[in-house]
C-alpha cells in the first residue's frame, strides 16, 4: 500500500511538471510571436516600446519559473497587437466587418461557454472572465454602431475579437488544474470601501499630474463591480486586489525601505502561498510581482515600491478575503 501511494505521489509530480513545462512552452512561443507581429504592424512608438518592454520582462519571468506572471505581463501586448492584426488588412466597409465579426464573435463565445465546465486554476478563470467581460463591453453596442465611422467601428470590433481571443487563449494554456476547488464569494463591501477611499484621496489632495492613473482606478473598480454582478467571482476578486495595487501605487512612496527585510517577507509569503492544497492562483501571481520587483541586486524606485504595495496592502487584502471563504 505504502509503495501504491509513492506511485501515485511521483505519477503526480511528474503530470503537475509536464503541465508547467507545456504552458511555459506556450508562453514562450507567443512571446515570439508577439516579436514578430511587432516588426511587422505599424505601431506607435509607445506601443512598441511597451510591447518590447513586455516581452522582455515576460521571459525573465519564465525563466524564473512565474508562469503566471509571465501571461498577465503579456496580456496587454497581446490584446493590442492582436486587435491591429484583425484590422491591418482590412478594406471592407463597417457593414461588411460587422457581418463577418459577428460570425466570428459567435463562434468565440460559444467556444468559451464549452470551456467553462473544465476545472481551471482560480487565476485562470479570473484572467478570461476579465477579459470576456471587456470584450462584451464595447460587444453590447456594436448592432446599434451603424453610424459610426468604419475605422473606429472596425477596431471596435478587432477590440472585441482580441479580448475574446486572449479570454481563450487563457483558458487553453495546460496549467495543473487545482488540488481543491475554493468556493469564492462576492466581494462587494470590499469594493465599496476601496472605491470611497480613492475618491475621498482624489477630492482630498491635488492628484492632476496622476489623472491617468485614477482614470485606470476608476474603471477597474468599474469593471470589478462589473464582474461581481455577474458572479464571476474569481475575476472580482482579482480585479479588486489589481485595484488595490494600482491604488498604493498612486499614495504609497519607497523611501528608506529594508531591502532585506522586505525580501524574507516575500519568501515567507511564497511559502504560505505555494504549499497546501488550497487554490491560491490568485494570490501567486501578486506575490510574484513582489518577487520579480525585489530581484535586482539594487532595486529601483518604481520596483521597491512594487514590491512594498503588494506585500503591505495587496496581501493583506487577499489574506482577508481568503479568511472569509474559510469560515463559510
Amino acid at each position: 500500500m505504502k509503495n501504491f501511494v509513492a506511485i501515485i505521489g511521483v505519477v503526480l509530480t511528474i503530470s503537475l511538471q509536464c503541465h508547467a513545462q507545456d504552458a511555459a512552452r506556450k508562453l514562450t512561443a507567443t512571446s515570439t510571436e508577439l516579436e514578430k507581429q511587432l516588426s511587422t504592424l505599424k505601431v506607435s512608438d509607445d506601443l512598441n516600446k511597451q510591447c518590447t518592454e513586455d516581452i522582455a520582462a515576460a521571459r525573465s519571468a519564465l525563466k524564473r519559473g512565474h508562469l503566471f506572471l509571465a501571461l498577465y505581463t503579456l496580456q496587454t501586448c497581446k490584446l493590442e497587437l492582436t486587435s491591429l492584426a484583425y484590422t491591418a488588412s482590412s478594406n471592407e466597409t463597417f457593414e461588411d466587418a460587422r457581418r463577418r465579426f459577428g460570425l466570428e464573435l459567435d463562434q468565440k463565445q460559444k467556444t468559451l461557454a464549452a470551456s467553462k465546465h473544465n476545472l481551471l486554476l482560480a487565476l485562470v478563470v479570473a484572467l478570461a472572465d476579465a477579459s470576456q467581460a471587456q470584450a462584451m463591453r464595447p460587444s453590447q453596442s456594436r448592432s446599434r454602431a451603424v453610424g459610426t465611422d468604419t475605422t473606429e467601428g472596425i477596431k471596435q470590433l478587432a477590440r472585441v475579437a482580441a479580448n475574446l481571443d486572449f479570454a481563450i487563449f487563457c483558458r487553453g494554456l495546460h496549467l495543473s488544474p487545482p488540488k481543491t476547488e475554493v468556493k469564492f464569494r462576492r466581494i462587494t463591501t470590499e469594493l465599496t470601501k476601496l472605491g470611497t477611499a480613492a475618491l475621498q484621496t482624489y477630492k482630498s489632495a491635488d492628484f492632476t499630474k496622476q489623472q491617468s492613473q485614477f482614470d485606470r482606478l476608476k474603471s477597474n473598480i468599474e469593471l470589478a463591480g462589473e464582474l461581481n454582478a455577474a458572479s464571476m467571482f474569481e475575476a472580482a476578486l482579482f480585479k479588486y486586489l489589481e485595484s488595490q495595487l494600482f491604488f498604493g501605487l498612486i499614495i504609497t512612496t519607497a523611501e528608506n525601505q529594508d531591502l532585506q527585510h522586505l525580501r524574507e517577507r516575500s519568501k515567507e509569503l511564497g511559502k504560505l502561498l505555494t504549499t497546501g492544497k488550497q487554490d491560491q492562483s490568485i494570490g501567486v501571481l501578486f506575490w510574484q510581482m513582489a518577487e520579480d520587483a525585489l530581484t535586482p541586486v539594487a532595486p529601483n524606485n518604481e520596483e521597491i515600491k512594487t514590491a512594498v504595495v503588494v506585500l503591505n496592502r495587496v496581501m493583506p487584502s487577499y489574506f482577508d478575503y481568503m479568511k472569509t471563504l474559510g469560515a463559510q
